[in-house]
């Protein structure tokens, strides 16, 4: 498994860990690197101040939920050796995972076009889609498309945005340890309290949505809020807080959610977030983007989470839009997007006594489990690496504007290479071989 080293890896971390945890376990041998735009780099660094916030899981090295890993190998791939001996090491192995496929535009990879050869190691290149929005994000994978074996897609937003490159893709979805369960025994509603909502405050993650409602809630329960980004220290900032931060009173939300009750419990690991999803009665997920969910459901981790320690989820149509996955009042309660302040508080107080749709929905989630479980999630990794299935895939078409984006990021990287608007043909996979349908 490896990445090109990014500034917040967010989930990427979890389904890395997770995914390595459960191939291990299934008797497969797993390497763990991260790719670096350097000439050389050092392995070997000082332990962190704030050591004991690392936890070790299937890479079997340090990471730290907001700052990444510690101490993992890392590769510098503009030296030429070290590039050679990275694709040498990759041609032993029966697949290499690529959790960040190519690449993205920031200043330490301007001008930077060696990393096309790191795909040129003889063995099977599978892409894993994280994102939603391929096109925007990631259309120079199409340069190099015809170096992967497959695109592995973790939502549905991912999946069909996917379908603007000519590498046959699988809905795969995030992996999760289970046995997180054993710890975790039945609570009955009566004796939980209140919402959990922790993730990585970006802007399309919404969170002062959820902040702002605060205020218009009636219901005394517990209000925990966890997790940090950009976002974050943009609305808690003395000196820069965003004029989208304040109330029409000329209040921080953030300041006003603390005085009302709000529980704001900073990064945490991921045994902490648990801990708190198994006391509440609630997750909520105010996440949406519209350019995501033009492609369909990015449903995020912490649905998931909740549902291992029966908590029920709350999301808003947009990010769960036309999913069939996650179905609205079986699965999760709708949050509108559309929904003002007073709006979302109301709703989330109607949650927080309803009983009879708690119960409903937390029952119909264990039947979603297994989906998610390490263990399935690593047989059809090893599955699509072995040929088992047969798959259709169908692909759509290079756009004219994902061809605009993809030769901005090429003259970007400094490669003269063009990428055309152009029909992606149906694809056959089929033990391992493709066909043009």
């Amino acid at each position: 498994m490896t990445m090109y080293q990014i500034q917040d890896y967010g989930g990427i971390i979890n389904h890395a860990e997770n995914l390595a945890l459960g191939l291990k376990e299934a008797g497969h041998e797993v390497e763990f690197n991260i790719l670096i735009p350097k000439l050389k780099v050092s392995n070997r660094s000082l332990p962190p101040k704030n050591f004991n916030e690392y936890q070790k899981l299937g890479t079997r090295y340090y990471f730290h939920q907001a700052k990444g890993w510690y101490a993992v190998p890392k590769i510098p791939y503009l030296d030429k050796y070290a590039r050679e001996s990275f694709i040498e090491k990759c041609s032993k192995f029966d697949a290499v995972l690529w959790h960040i496929p190519v690449p993205t535009l920031n200043k330490d990879n301007q001008n930077v076009n060696v990393w096309t050869e790191l795909y040129d190691n003889n063995t099977k290149n599978i892409a894993i889609i994280h994102d939603g929005n391929l096109p925007k994000l990631y259309p120079h994978l199409a340069l190099v498309q015809k170096k992967f074996h497959s695109c592995v897609c973790v939502h549905e937003s991912a999946y069909n945005s996917a379908q603007n490159i000519a590498i046959p893709r699988l809905l795969i979805v995030n992996p999760f340890d289970l046995g997180t369960l054993i710890n975790y025994p039945e609570k009955k509603f009566e004796e939980r309290s209140g919402f959990s909502a922790i993730q990585v405050f970006k802007a399309w993650k919404r969170m002062d949505t959820l902040i702002r409602a605060i205020p218009f809630m009636n219901n005394k329960e517990e209000k925990v809020i966890g997790g940090k980004g950009i976002e974050y220290r943009y609305m808690t900032s003395k000196d820069k807080c965003k004029p989208k931060y304040y109330n029409a009173k000329g209040e921080k939300i953030w300041d006003v959610a603390l005085e009302l009750g709000m529980n704001y419990v900073g990064t945490v690991k991921n045994t902490e977030v648990f801990k708190h999803l198994y006391n509440s009665k609630l997750q909520i997920d105010p996440s949406w983007s519209l350019k995501y969910s033009s492609y369909g459901a990015h449903f995020n981790r912490t649905t998931v989470e909740a549902m291992i320690v029966g908590t029920a989820p709350m999301a808003t149509d947009l990010g769960m839009k036309d999913s069939k996955v996650f179905i609205a009042g079986k699965n999760y309660i709708k949050i509108p997007a559309t929904f003002n302040a007073k709006q979302f508080g109301e709703l989330v107080d109607n949650a927080l006594s309803d009983k009879n749709q708690w119960l409903d929905i937390v029952f119909n989630n264990y039947d979603l489990l297994d989906m998610f479980n390490m263990h399935t999630v690593a047989k059809r990794y090893t599955d699509l690496i072995n040929g088992v299935f047969v798959a259709t895939l169908t692909t759509g078409e290079v756009t004219d504007e994902m061809a605009s984006n993809g030769n901005k990021n090429l003259n970007f990287f400094n490669i003269e290479s063009r990428i055309k608007p152009c029909r992606v043909p149906q694809t056959l996979f089929e033990g391992g071989t493709y066909h043009s349908a």
